[in-house]
């Protein structure tokens, strides 16, 4: 069952950088700076060209489907419910973080939705001025000064680091739902992470198709964005991302894949053409 869940929720995690990088143009120094902590980048490929076949494959056809069949309201309840099921994950890891302010923010917001939202299915604390963010023990690490080791192409999980990649493994200890004991417990895990997984690649559906059709290179437009997106979430927004010039109109030639690899995908994260991010969750 967990299996399962690991599949499917792969959108969660590589929508973010996905998304973000059809939205944000990408400089030629970050492209620099990332494909320097990139030396595993064939493997990556291949790794990422399996991504892509199983996406256009399964992923992407079911989140089509989703979206035609569920009107908009319905589909936004899902998504506030999914967001607020990460609460206690976003606590802890804002306490790790010593941000007694945001950690405040974040029980206050899980109070409230949990229960005037109606189990998280509305979001009444963003009215009351209860801002939604996301945190996870990536994260944290970074801000203990963890370096975050070479970039990793997870298939199915979508954009990460090392660094990254043992922060989601923590992420899972934080879940309540990890350690719950009722009946059908298996049942609620797989279903929370098939929900999560076809939501949040529907939601990115616009911008996974903007990167495919228009970006010279979708591995190096999602790695960019993702290393961009990952340094702007450890300062917590503090420090913005600079837009600069289409990042396609500064990447040399030579870097560029024949055009039987160009079609692939990049988007919101990945992902899933994921991340994860942010609010996976």
């Amino acid at each position: 069952m967990r299996g399962l869940i690991s599949v499917v929720t792969f959108a969660a995690c590589v929508a973010a950088p996905a998304a973000a990088f059809a939205q944000d143009a990408q400089p030629a120094a970050a492209e620099s700076a990332a494909s320097a902590g990139d030396p595993w980048e064939g493997f990556n490929r291949d790794l990422y060209a399996f991504h892509e076949g199983v996406d256009t494959a399964v992923l992407e056809p079911v989140a089509r489907g989703y979206r035609a069949v569920t009107p908009s309201p319905v589909r936004e309840g899902v998504m506030n419910f999914l967001r607020n099921l990460r609460g206690p994950v976003i606590f802890a890891n804002d306490v790790l973080q010593g941000e007694p302010g945001r950690a405040g923010t974040t029980a206050g917001r899980f109070a409230i939705n949990t229960t005037l939202g109606v189990a998280g299915i509305f979001d009444p604390a963003s009215s009351m001025g209860l801002e939604r963010h996301d945190e996870d023990f990536g994260q944290t690490l970074a801000v203990w000064g963890v370096p975050e080791g070479p970039y990793l192409f997870i298939p199915l999980m979508g954009p990460s680091t090392v660094r990254d990649t043992a922060g989601r493994v923590v992420d899972t200890v934080f879940d309540p739902l990890t350690w719950a004991e009722f009946d059908d417990v298996d049942t609620a895990r797989t279903a929370r992470g098939v929900t999560t997984g076809i939501a949040t690649r529907e939601s990115v559906i616009e911008a996974v198709d903007d990167v495919r059709e228009n970006s010279l290179d979708p591995y190096v437009s999602i790695r960019s964005s993702y290393v961009l997106l990952r340094q702007s979430a450890i300062q917590n927004g503090r420090d913005e991302v600079p837009v600069l010039p289409d990042f396609d109109d500064e990447l040399p030639e030579s870097s560029a894949p024949d055009a039987a690899a160009t079609g692939e995908n990049t988007q919101h994260l990945p992902p899933a053409n994921g991340v994860s991010t942010s609010d996976q969750h």
